[in-house]
């Protein structure tokens, strides 16, 4: 809670994204695998059209909640720091930038996700740029958390 209160207050509203994102994503992820489960009383041919939709969305809920929380925690990491050189988020405006950069890809996804509508002709192309969109934002997730951490031990 001390270092909550130590945020500036778009990180405070980031921190708490980073907890909402992937609790809802959570909760559209929770019903697809019971529903998916071979005991579940339902045949694979019955499998309605937005099930990978809500997948997709569910993955970058939790994209984007990485998003905020890898910021956050770049943030918080170098704060401890104060007798060090400026660092990477000291100004609101690189916050906002290092959250956007991060969350671009997971929103592009969940865009697409949200505003195509899951009908036969162009479900697997959707499907498919929505899939490699994610991967995309999970690898930049990714690569930014360990720059981030890394960044931050090498400051030690």
């Amino acid at each position: 809670m001390r270092s909550f209160r130590r945020l500036p207050p778009l990180l405070r509203v980031a921190s708490l994204l980073g907890l909402l994102f992937p609790l809802a994503a959570l909760a559209l992820l929770i019903p697809l695998l019971v529903t998916s489960l071979r005991s579940f009383p339902q045949s694979y041919s019955q499998v309605p059209l937005d099930f990978h939709h809500r997948g997709i969305i569910g993955l970058n809920l939790g994209l984007l909640g990485g998003a905020c929380s890898v910021a956050v925690n770049a943030y918080s990491t170098r704060f401890r720091r104060p007798d060090r050189g400026p660092f990477l988020l000291s100004s609101w405006q690189s916050q906002v930038r290092a959250i956007v950069l991060l969350a671009a890809l997971p929103s592009c996804a969940l865009a697409l996700a949200l505003f195509i509508p899951p009908t036969p002709p162009a479900l697997f192309l959707v499907n498919l740029l929505d899939i490699a969109i994610s991967v995309l934002g999970a690898i930049v997730l990714l690569v930014a958390s360990i720059w981030a951490t890394v960044g931050a031990t090498a400051l030690d």
